[in-house]
């Protein structure tokens, strides 16, 4: 889950489904099931934090992640994620396409009302961080999770 996306609910926004699904029939038959799950998730877990252990790795992936209509979240990381690193034509780039979607929904609003902020301060990677970090700070609260600087891990030195 990217925090910059600012929400009140978790998101799978890398990932896959590691497992397939078992009927539950009672406690005794799906305890077992439900545990092996949470290992299989707490090492997909190690695995993703490996993967990303720095804004370079994190903009890599985006960049390989297709644009095109009906995948704004994917454009919009992106141009999030290319901003941060100053790379401002992916950045103007991925929130074109952001735009380019009929906002058929009300979220799709805040998505593109926030791209527009992004594109008008895309030059300036100061206020970008600020920016970033204000939304994860807000993301963090919202979801009720323990406080911690924006700055640990991928972004160390970064935010």
């Amino acid at each position: 889950m990217w925090l910059w996306q600012d929400v009140d609910h978790f998101t799978f926004n890398v990932g896959e489904r590691l497992s397939g699904t078992v009927d539950y029939r009672d406690d005794g038959q799906f305890a077992p099931v439900a545990e092996d799950l949470a290992l299989l998730a707490r090492e997909r877990i190690v695995e993703l934090r490996c993967r990303f252990v720095d804004l370079e790795s994190v903009e890599r992936h985006m960049a390989g992640r297709p644009v095109g209509r009906g995948l704004l979240w994917e454009a919009w990381n992106a141009g999030v994620v290319a901003a941060l690193a100053g790379d401002t034509a992916a950045a103007r780039k991925r929130f074109a396409a952001v735009l380019e979607e009929d906002p058929v929904v009300p979220w799709m609003d805040g998505a593109q009302r926030a791209a527009r902020e992004l594109l008008d301060m895309v030059h300036d990677q100061g206020a970008v961080r600020a920016w970033v970090r204000e939304r994860i700070s807000s993301c963090r609260q919202r979801l009720s999770l323990e406080s911690s600087e924006p700055a640990q891990g991928v972004f160390a030195g970064l935010l």
